[in-house]
């Protein structure tokens, strides 16, 4: 049998020199050639071999020769320690990975946004800067395992230092909340005077010169040619600034007007010369003078199913060349609001008193709703030509005869409803 290497020799080390075994005495020792002799003669040739001495002190040590098993231990060991390395390796590397995934407690919050056109790439160094994750390139194959992007541009709330990937993913998955607003409300009825000053209060950096300018540059396409008169325009409702157009006077009219020529397209307004044929007899009712008799009903109506009714009133006295007698109108004149109207307010020279003046006032006297410029544009039928307030809740007793009328004045001004 060829001879087994020293495991010690395979591995590059060297086991240490026994010590010699002690020698009993003997009056004298025999030559080496003698020795052999007498081994030779003493022993015979098939005698068994002398049990190896034991002991743990002795120093001596036994080397364990196999058949074929040894050279297969060899490989075993070679092969299990790389082995052995490789999951060590990979247990550190997951151990690691872990915990730039969920690194622990967040911290506070930080701002973040994604520019338009951003990639993935992008977005997991500008996370990383911020120190919202740990590593820029576990969150790129994060994001790549787990899935959810291309993320949406915008500006992003929640995400907080040393946040875990999972959360500032479904963060972005979620994508930017809706961009944070003022509320702006304006009410039916306005006048652009008192609206502009309602508008410089809730926006002081608004400045009144740019107000006036977009006014004046803004022109609706209900406007009539080379008008810059804007009133009725400007349609009353809650509207939603975004931050970054507070003050801007120009985007604030365009939104109003916006959605003035939404619900006037809704409604029918540019159509109202077909859809009023007839109402005010030979007349014919243009788109503006249907915006007209829209704010004059806003002015005098104070419950919706007297809306339709009082603009029957207006077009059956536009047909018989009557004035309309709508002291909302004196008061727009006179740009004062007050509750009773004195003989020199009536007797005011302007073509917006309805009181001297027969026809319609030459422009809108206010902003309409849109039950207005609905019942404008479909009045009741009815042969009306008077109303007058009958209680305090603001309804209308309407009538065509004028004694009729005279009589119900006398019976609210003695109840006390004006």
């Amino acid at each position: 049998m060829p001879e087994q290497p020293d495991p010690f020799e395979l591995f590059g080390l060297e086991p240490s020199t026994p010590p010699a075994a002690p020698q009993p005495p003997t009056p004298a020792e025999p030559s080496s050639s003698a020795a052999e002799a007498q081994s030779s003669l003493d022993t015979p040739a098939d005698a068994p071999a002398s049990p190896a001495p034991t002991g743990g002190d002795d120093g001596e040590y036994v080397a364990i020769k196999g058949g074929g098993g040894g050279r297969g231990g060899r490989w075993a060991l070679l092969l299990g320690v790389p082995l052995l390395v490789v999951a060590l390796v990979i247990a550190v590397a997951g151990f690691w990975v872990k915990g730039k995934i969920d690194p622990g407690s967040p911290g506070e919050e930080v701002a973040f946004t994604i520019t338009k056109g951003a990639t993935t790439s992008q977005i997991a160094t500008s996370l990383a800067e911020k120190k919202i994750v740990s590593s820029a390139t576990v969150f790129e194959w994060y994001v790549k395992w787990k899935g959810g992007d291309p993320f949406q541009a915008g500006d992003y709330e929640g995400l907080r230092v040393n946040s875990s990937m999972g959360d500032v993913v479904d963060i972005l998955k979620a994508g930017p909340p809706p961009p944070k607003t003022v509320s702006f409300l304006v009410r039916e009825g306005l006048w652009v005077s008192e609206f502009k000053k309602i508008a410089l209060e809730k926006f002081p950096t608004m400045t009144p010169a740019a107000l006036d300018a977009a006014l004046a540059n803004t022109h609706p396409s209900l406007q009539p040619a080379g008008s810059t008169n804007i009133e009725g325009f400007l349609f009353p409702a809650t509207y939603e600034i975004a931050q970054q157009d507070i003050g801007n006077a120009q985007k604030l009219i365009d939104q109003m007007v916006a959605a003035f020529d939404r619900v006037s397209q809704s409604e029918g307004l540019p159509d109202a010369t077909a859809k009023l044929k007839g109402v005010a007899g030979a007349k014919s009712i243009s788109p503006y003078e249907a915006l007209i008799v829209a704010s004059l009903v806003e002015s005098e109506a104070k419950v919706d199913e007297d809306r339709p009714k009082i603009a029957r009133v207006i077009y059956n006295r536009l047909a018989r060349g009557e004035t309309l007698g709508i002291d909302a109108s004196v008061l727009y004149a006179l740009q004062k609001r007050k509750t009773n109207l004195t003989d020199s307010d009536l007797k005011t020279d302007s073509p917006y008193n309805t009181r001297l003046k027969k026809g319609l006032p030459p422009a809108p006297i206010n902003s309409p709703g849109q039950k207005s410029i609905n019942a404008a544009l479909n009045p009741a039928p009815g042969d009306w030509l008077f109303y007058v307030l009958t209680d305090k809740d603001g309804h209308h007793y309407f009538t065509n005869s004028q004694s009729d009328f005279n009589r119900a004045v006398a019976d609210a001004k003695a109840r006390g409803v004006f």
